[in-house]
């Protein structure tokens, strides 16, 4: 029996030799009918022409390709390679997983082209129809995702790599931008390359070093320029207009699983920024130092940025809280808490170029500055929105640029129109049409400030209920709908501020307004006369006064209840006041019924009486100037963005 079980072991071992010498020597036309089989089911899958001129096994566990092409269909070719060599861990190719321990890769040419919206490597961003991507999308369990993602991108990179003359072209609408490098190489988890960029005339150099491990799912990148000069980063001004150049930029991270939690953590800092793009600020933006230790947690159903993150800016450091959940609808939370720091830190971290205004000043004493926000786009009406900037023994010791007490006397102001100053005039007794703000009409001054700012002698700048209905407005109609200006914040951007419509001037704006309210720098009724004397009423009509005279040919302290409500709806668009009336003179529907929800407002507050209320003609007649520019060529333009909120 043992002899019999003997010889059935020999003639299995010797059939079992036999087979795989048989397949030691037809490998070559083994896999290559593989190979065949994958890149047709490769190109019907994702309708483009994969063809690799030569390829055959080396060894039982190397591969040599060359000759490799692939285009799209009805496009142009996306890649050419002269030569791939690859070797596999034999023993993960037992269990159909493929592991690369060496991978040298010859003449690669990449070439994007994207004209007209049409482009050669769409294919790659769509996948395939179908997908276990897709599903897991439409499943949820994304921690899975996070995980097998990671997986699959680090198993590709080898041990060992070389890459020899490696380019790439991106062609958008005709403008080339070329990257070309000599070797890649990467020994013992490290690699370090030069980048060469060529954009139109101009041509760059990048130093690019890192690590690399696989087995630990850890990557890390330095990338600065080989210049003696920051080198511009290419596309982005040909795409956008914004000229970005930076020192030095570091990146890294490593992805670890901890039951149903995917977790990657690391760092990514930036020194050196400059910025320079007409929709940031008027002036270039530089920043010293800026970057994040960041941790990044993805469970099954949401993904988060722990507190335990850590956010830098210049002299300044805060820890963000925020969570993600895609399903079943769209939740974003953040948070922010900031204790007690320095003040200083806060004023010395401003980026140069982006608060001018400010830029020098002193100050003393604490801050401290919380935000909760949380929004289920679903249900718009869910938001939260609450912040605020707390001082502790704060003061002014010196001021920057401006000179933030010149509200508190006369002052030269210069109107703007797109940014271009457009006339000047001077804010004070010099000007026989400034008006002090007891010599303005009181309807006019309730008018204004029920439509404007109805808290305006109560909070200190901000309505954090204001930016939440505008929030919640902008999200409902998919657009910039509404602002949250309170009349503090449109008086600094007018007399501060020019009128470029940028982010630095909304952040300085809203610091400058938090210095004037919270140090009392001026009175709330200096203020509002200041303002009530400087806005647009009209195309070129600034102030209560040469309002009054341009409509109704009187002087603002003479106005009516009519006529002040009136004038307190062209505030927001004051270039189109023709449109509030009919072809027959007289006012619209939407400006009536403006009037008298303005007047049941101020009846309810007791501002006026009842009878005053009822006395109200919800019409005017124009008598001065403006009523040779009334249209009547039809409705107003569809246009509805507040000017006052810009």
């Amino acid at each position: 029996m043992n002899r019999r079980i003997r010889q059935i072991i020999s003639f299995a071992a010797i059939l079992t030799c036999g087979l795989l010498l048989v397949i030691f020597i037809f490998r070559n036309l083994l896999f290559q009918y593989y190979l065949h089989k994958k890149t047709e089911a490769f190109n019907q899958a994702y309708h483009v022409e994969l063809a690799i001129k030569q390829a055959a096994l080396q060894g039982i566990s190397s591969v040599l390709l060359s000759g490799i092409t692939l285009k799209p269909e009805h496009s142009d070719t996306l890649m050419k390679i002269g030569s791939v060599f690859a070797s596999f861990s034999p023993w993960k190719l037992v269990f159909r997983k493929i592991v690369l321990r060496d991978l040298r890769v010859t003449n690669a040419r990449i070439s994007l082209v994207n004209q007209n919206g049409v482009s050669n490597y769409r294919f790659l961003l769509n996948g395939r129809h179908g997908s276990s991507d897709e599903i897991m999308d439409q499943q949820g369990r994304y921690a899975s995702k996070v995980h097998r993602i990671s997986e699959m991108v680090f198993s590709l990179f080898p041990n060992t790599l070389n890459i020899e003359n490696l380019v790439i072209t991106s062609s958008t609408n005709g403008h080339l931008v070329s990257f070309f490098m000599n070797n890649i190489m990467i020994r013992d988890h490290a690699f370090v390359s030069t980048i060469h960029v060529q954009e139109g005339p101009h041509l760059s150099s990048w130093k690019l070093k890192g690590k690399l491990d696989p087995s630990d799912h850890m990557a890390g990148f330095t990338i600065c320029s080989g210049d003696q000069q920051k080198n511009p980063i290419p596309f982005l001004d040909f795409r956008w207009g914004a000229d970005i150049r930076f020192d030095t930029v570091t990146f890294d991270l490593a992805e670890a699983r901890s039951g149903d939690l995917a977790g990657i953590h690391g760092s990514a800092s930036i020194r050196g920024l400059y910025i320079k793009h007409e929709k940031i600020a008027a002036e270039p933006v530089t920043f010293d130092k800026l970057g994040i230790d960041y941790q990044v947690n993805v469970g099954n159903d949401f993904a988060e940025l722990d507190s335990s993150s850590r956010v830098t800016f210049n002299k300044l450091d805060f820890h963000p809280y925020c969570l993600f959940r895609p399903k079943p609808s769209k939740q974003l939370t953040i948070r922010i808490r900031k204790p007690e720091f320095p003040a200083e830190d806060l004023f010395n971290s401003l980026p140069e170029g982006l608060f001018s205004n400010l830029s020098g000043i002193k100050v003393k004493g604490d801050l401290s500055w919380f935000l909760n926000f949380y929004v289920d786009l679903a249900m718009p009406d869910s938001l939260v929105f609450d912040t605020e900037l707390k001082r502790q023994q704060f003061g002014v010791l010196s001021y920057g640029n401006s000179d933030l007490l010149k509200l508190n006397e006369s002052f030269s102001f210069t109107a703007y129109e797109k940014g271009v100053p457009v006339r000047t005039f001077m804010v004070g007794p010099e000007n026989p049409d400034f008006r002090t703000i007891d010599k303005i009409s009181p309807y006019l001054k309730l008018a204004v400030l029920g439509s404007e700012d109805a808290g305006f002698y109560q909070h200190r700048g901000f309505l954090p209920d204001a930016f939440r209905e505008s929030f919640i407005t902008n999200i409902k109609e998919h657009r910039f709908a509404r602002g949250g200006s309170t009349i503090s914040m449109q008086l600094v951007k007018n007399v501060f501020l020019n009128r470029n419509k940028t982010i630095a001037r909304k952040l300085e704006e809203a610091l400058i307004v938090w210095l004037i309210e919270n140090q009392g720098l001026s009175t709330k009724d200096r203020m509002f006369e200041v303002y009530l004397n400087i806005i647009e009423w009209g195309p070129g009509i600034y102030g209560a006064n040469e309002a009054a005279r341009f409509y109704f040919k009187k002087d603002a302290s003479r106005l009516t209840l009519a006529e002040s409500i009136f004038m307190a709806s062209v505030i927001p668009r004051p270039k189109w006041f023709m449109y509030s009336f009919d072809e027959s003179g007289h006012l619209v529907n939407s400006t009536v019924e403006f009037m008298k929800l303005l007047s049941g407002k101020m009846l309810k507050k007791e501002q006026i009486s009842q009878q005053e209320c009822d006395k109200l003609v919800p019409d005017v007649e124009l008598k001065g100037p403006a009523r040779l520019l009334l249209k009547k060529n039809g409705p107003a333009p569809p246009d509805t963005t507040a000017e006052s909120d810009l």
